[in-house]
């Protein structure tokens, strides 16, 4: 076994399963139907489990790592379809739905028991499967009737017919080794990596095509001029330098989908405060309290009324509520502020009403992290004291 070759190919495939993986965990924050959720579900499950268990595929572990592999290869076009099936709104052909389906079947038996003697003929079969199946769920994607969906939907959609591009020639690479091509690296862990970038970002309204495709592009610059600068450090040959390639372009690409992951959060959290003080129903305490606990997604907010507070400094206390209305533990000197905070064990003070004096109390960590400048409490805060004293406006 060529020791680089693996290594190169390992760390592909697990960048592209903990790619997957990072989608899989954010799926609930990008798709808001249930019934494409499952679907999206069932695709990057097949996604991750392919992706490490090929790497014990390759290294020769054992026949468990081969035979996985071998059926969640098979079941890729099928997991494809499924999908798009769901995003269009339609059912595909019945001939796409029985070769897919059929093929699948096929190709995971045939991998199940390995027989030696076709082996050879088996993965070309299952090159051509899995090209003519990602072909005709393309071909479907692109035909489908437009002004049927939304906006949205047709975003949506035409982010996932781009990573159905990006797949085809890339898929091609992972059974060129041992050929007479014998490629470096096998790149179908890019073509995942590249379908989970699209996915973490196809709900993301301010964020256009080109933004996705020029940051496609400084990636793939950066990870063909590194290793060209490290090749002017200590001379490397072309193969050794483009699997160098392919790791930096894999991990780059992977901190790219962490990163628009932890961003979708954070857009999330703000979007959760901005529809909650839209929908915002009732007046008085119980209803900015409500307000609060929704917003900022913490259950246990605790209003702080007047009498509780007899025994501070309540004019010391207003004035330095009125001047920060939100307070974060940690973040300000207060002795009687953060008395409250070890009081009631909370993160965060939110001052409600000077008169009588109200102070509501949460405990949300999450908040600190996902809205760090503190913009969307602050403005929840402000719709709490309308509530309070006015009623909605």
């Amino acid at each position: 076994m060529d020791t680089a070759a693996f290594l190169a190919d390992a760390w592909v495939s697990l960048c592209a399963a903990l790619g997957a993986a990072t989608v899989l965990l954010h799926l609930q924050d990008l798709v808001q139907r249930p019934e494409i959720a499952k679907r999206f579900q069932f695709c990057l499950w097949v996604l991750v489990i392919l992706m490490l268990a090929r790497i014990g595929h390759w290294g020769g572990w054992g026949w468990l790592f081969s035979a996985v592999t071998n059926i969640c290869a098979a079941l890729i076009p099928l997991a494809a379809l499924v999908l798009s099936e769901g995003l269009t709104r339609r059912h595909a052909p019945p001939v796409l739905k029985q070769f897919c389906a059929w093929g699948g079947v096929i190709f995971g038996l045939l991998g199940l028991f390995q027989f030696s003697s076709i082996e050879i003929t088996r993965l070309a079969g299952l090159l051509l499967f899995q090209l003519f199946g990602l072909g005709g769920v393309a071909l479907f994607v692109l035909r489908r009737d437009k002004d049927s969906l939304s906006s949205a939907e047709n975003r949506t959609i035409n982010w996932i017919s781009l990573s159905f591009l990006l797949i085809l020639p890339f898929l091609a690479t992972d059974f060129m080794r041992g050929t007479a091509l014998d490629l470096p690296v096998r790149l179908g862990g890019v073509a995942v990596l590249g379908l989970c970038w699209l996915s973490i970002g196809m709900n993301r309204s301010g964020l256009r095509p080109w933004d996705t495709l020029r940051g496609f592009g400084i990636v793939i610059v950066t990870a063909v001029l590194l290793p060209l600068i490290f090749s002017g450090i200590v001379p490397v040959d072309m193969r050794s330098g483009v699997q160098v390639m392919a790791i930096i372009l894999s991990t780059l690409m992977l901190l790219a989908i962490w990163q628009a992951a932890i961003a979708l959060r954070i857009e999330d959290r703000q979007l959760i405060a901005l529809r909650e003080i839209a929908d915002v129903k009732g007046q008085g305490p119980q209803a900015s309290l409500n307000l609060l606990r929704r917003a900022a997604g913490s259950p246990d907010v605790i209003l702080v009324e007047e009498a509780d507070l007899m025994d501070m400094n309540l004019d010391d206390l207003r004035v330095s509520l009125s001047a920060t209305p939100v307070q974060q533990l940690g973040a300000t000197d207060d002795e009687q502020v953060n008395w409250l905070f070890a009081r009631f064990d909370a993160t965060h003070a939110v001052f409600l009403s000077g008169t009588p004096m109200r102070v509501v109390m949460l405990n949300s960590p999450e908040i600190a992290t996902l809205d760090s400048t503190g913009a969307a409490l602050r403005a929840v805060q402000r719709m709490a004291r309308v509530l309070v004293h006015e009623g909605p406006v």
